[in-house]
């Protein structure tokens, strides 16, 4: 016989060996089974049905027929099937007498049903267990509830501490773990007051407890990594039956929000003394019943105007300043307050004056304050009168001054002339003011394009010599200084040009030029005719010989042409100096131009017991220059040394190179020049020279400047006069000229500088 076939038969035997016991007041105990308002049934030790009334049907959805013909393992949800049966056999064995569980049933269309099953053990007379008696009931309702309420519990954003009645923990929910940082098994059973930090008697949450009242407070817990929480918390009780048995601390995390609070409280305290200690003074006001009372004044401002917080907060303008000065100023309250923004005045208090400017605060686009700032502006407002005074006397001097003044903008417009320009050169403002600056002649467009890019790249163009056109075509000499205009950031926008007609100062000194010119040659005439006399006095007598002593005299012949050669370079160098040309600057050895002008002048040297020497490298020296001005320099410092030396002496000429610039020294051992008339030499008609005209000085000064050179004298009574003139180098004066050069070729096409 196989297995399943024995049980069977026990089974079968089970029911007959029962079937006696059931007659046993069947009439009551079918009743009581079948009509049971809980679902009931007889269970055979295997798990099969024997017999099940009603209620049961109608909790699991099953026929009675249905429920005879299986088991309830196969009803059991899989997951509560192993719990199920670890029960059973602890009842078989006789460890329980009865056991008590929820579980899950499969309803027959297929849902899960809660139950709660109570199972006892039936026993026959000699104690052999026959089945089970279970009792069901569908806690399904209960149960979705306990799960809604655990999902609370579980997902609630606020941690939720459970705690007995005497404050030990019995749960945690994840947002508490979060906050405190431990989990719920590391706290189970220990008391609350042990995680709060400071002073325990802090928590009040107990006290009133057992009435049900619920309380607000702020608690500090110490966190799992040892640093503080603080939670706003409050307790919940939880009532069973009607009878409190714990309690539900719900708190959220506010240590942010405290620092947060404690940061603003420090803000608020540092504005309050920033307020406090500005320089200015700030103040709010607002209407109320139609009077409008400040609500905050503060700031050192206040205390200079002579006025307190507490003389301003809380009143109306008329309550601390007059009342003329009271209906202005609320006129400027009365346009902030119905909305307008940046509403600005200026006020005067105890001879401190200061702008205010208000601005309406809003809620809901409904003006709620209105809050001003003000600063003192007493020393701006001195400061814009003493500008406004300098402003009318730069207005006054460029109107009436003399020399022409015209201002352009970058793209080269005229923006201003004087009555100066006009008178100079001819053009009314009309004709000129916002047009293109016209007065620059074509030949000197160049020039100019040079000048600008000087100028923009920061270097001066200060009194420089150059020539303009007249509204008529007329050339003008002028001086010109120009000059950029600049705004507050330091960028160029404007140019301006101060302008001096030297026309008259120009042909004045190309008469005195001249005037100096006649004067050299006048004295080398003198000189020279004594010097070519005597070569042709040589030559004549060379002849008288020739001719009486016949010919065949070739001795002769190298004697005089020495001496024709020395007549034509003497007269050759005479007209150098005597006719005028036209000026040209080229490259000269600074050697061969002094010792041209050194053979030029020795006849007047010898014949005034002079000696001259020369000290200089045997490297030429290179200068550029015009050599025709440059001889005339040397020849009048020379014969200034040689007449400085009336009973004879020594001139002594150096030249040399030193830090990138040519030396040119003339030393003498004459009278010499007093101190106090140095200053004075080099303008015209100023001489120390009996016979003098001072020119010749002034001439030297003018060629080297317009060399880009500079000439020193020294000198000491009785000892005699030392000359220094310093020279460009040929390389560097000329890289200088090439430069302006390609300057004047990157200037923009079409612009007219100034």
């Amino acid at each position: 016989m196989n297995e399943p076939q024995k049980e069977q038969d026990w089974t079968d035997k089970t029911a007959l060996s029962l079937e006696p016991s059931l007659h046993v007041n069947d009439t009551l105990f079918r009743n009581a089974f079948d009509y049971a308002a809980i679902g009931m049934a007889l269970i055979d030790l295997n798990g099969r049905w024997l017999k099940v009334n009603r209620s049961l049907c109608g909790i699991i959805g099953y026929s009675e027929q249905e429920l005879l013909s299986t088991d309830y393992q196969s009803l059991t949800h899989p997951d509560d099937l192993e719990l199920n049966l670890e029960h059973m056999r602890r009842l078989l064995s006789g460890d329980w007498v009865s056991f008590q569980m929820e579980k899950r049933f499969f309803h027959k269309t297929g849902k899960v049903i809660w139950i709660l099953l109570h199972v006892s053990l039936v026993r026959s007379p000699q104690g052999k267990p026959l089945c089970t008696i279970a009792q069901i009931q569908d806690i399904s309702s209960r149960k979705q509830l306990e799960q809604k309420y655990k999902s609370l519990i579980e997902y609630n954003p606020a941690g939720i501490c459970s705690l007995d009645m005497e404050g030990r923990i019995d749960g945690l929910n994840p947002a508490m773990e979060k906050i405190i940082g431990y989990e719920a098994s590391e706290l189970l059973h220990t008391s609350f007051k042990s995680i709060i930090a400071g002073e325990k008697d802090q928590l009040h949450i107990f006290q009133n407890g057992t009435d049900g009242e619920q309380l607000n407070t702020e608690i500090a817990l110490t966190h799992k990594m040892g640093h503080q929480v603080y939670l706003g918390a409050k307790d919940v009780p939880i009532i069973v039956d009607g009878r409190i048995v714990g309690f539900y601390i719900i708190a959220r995390d506010i240590t942010e929000l405290k620092k947060t609070k404690e940061s603003l409280a420090v803000l608020q305290q540092d504005l309050q003394d920033v307020v406090r200690k500005q320089q200015g003074m700030t103040f709010k006001f607002k209407k109320l019943d139609g009077r409008f009372i400040h609500t905050l004044c503060d700031g050192e401002l206040v205390f200079r105007l002579g006025l307190t917080p507490e003389k301003v907060v809380g009143k109306e303008l008329s309550e601390f300043v007059s009342a003329d000065i009271a209906e202005v100023k609320e006129r400027y309250y009365e346009r902030a307050w119905s909305g307008e923004e940046h509403v600005l005045y200026e006020g005067q208090i105890n001879q401190i004056t200061y702008i205010a400017s208000l601005r309406p605060i809003k809620r809901d686009e409904q003006v709620v304050e209105v809050i001003a700032s003000c600063i003192d502006i007493t020393e701006r407002k001195r400061a814009e009168e003493d500008l406004l005074t300098t402003k009318e006397m730069l207005e006054s001097l460029i109107t009436n001054t003399s020399d022409a003044i015209d201002v352009i903008d970058l793209q080269f417009n005229v923006l201003q002339v004087n009555h100066a320009f006009e008178k100079i050169y001819g053009f009314g403002v009309e004709e000129i003011v916002g047009k293109p600056l016209c007065i620059i002649p074509e030949d000197k467009q160049e020039e100019a394009a040079q000048l600008m890019e000087r100028l923009l790249s920061g270097q001066e163009v200060t009194d420089f010599e150059t020539v303009r056109l007249h509204k008529n075509g007329t050339p003008l000499h002028i001086s010109l200084t120009i000059s950029p205009i600049k705004n507050a950031e330091g960028d160029t926008v404007a140019i301006a040009g101060i302008s001096r007609d030297i026309t008259e100062r120009k042909k004045t000194e190309e008469f005195l030029r001249k005037s100096d010119r006649l004067s050299v040659v006048g004295q080398l005439a003198a000189g020279l005719a004594h010097e070519i006399r005597n070569p042709l006095t040589s030559l004549k007598g060379f002849l008288q010989l020739m001719r009486e002593r016949g010919p065949n005299q070739d001795h002769y012949y190298e004697i005089m042409s020495a001496e024709l050669n020395r007549i034509n370079f003497i007269v050759s160098e005479f007209l150098i100096i005597a006719k005028p040309q036209v000026i040209q600057y080229e490259m000269y050895s600074l050697n061969q131009l002094i010792h041209t002008v050194i053979q030029l002048l020795e006849p007047e040297a010898t014949m005034n017991n002079v000696r001259m020497s020369v000290k200089m490298t045997d490297d030429p020296i290179m200068i550029y220059c015009s050599e025709i001005q440059m001889k005339q320099v040397f020849i009048n410092l020379l014969k200034n040394a040689i007449e400085a030396m009336q009973a004879g002496g020594e001139v002594r000429v150096e030249a040399y190179v030193e830090r990138q610039q040519v030396h040119l020294r003339v030393v003498d051992n004459g009278a010499g020049i007093p101190r106090e008339r140095l200053a004075s030499l080099g303008e015209p008609f100023y001489t120390t020279k009996e016979k003098g005209t001072g020119l010749g000085l002034m001439m030297c000064f003018k060629i080297i400047e317009a060399h880009q050179g500079t000439i020193q004298i020294n000198s000491q009574i009785h000892e005699g006069t030392e000359v220094d003139i310093a020279l460009p180098l040929a390389a560097q004066q000329q890289g200088g000229r090439e430069e302006r050069w390609k300057n004047s070729i990157k200037a923009v096409p079409g612009r007219t500088p100034v």
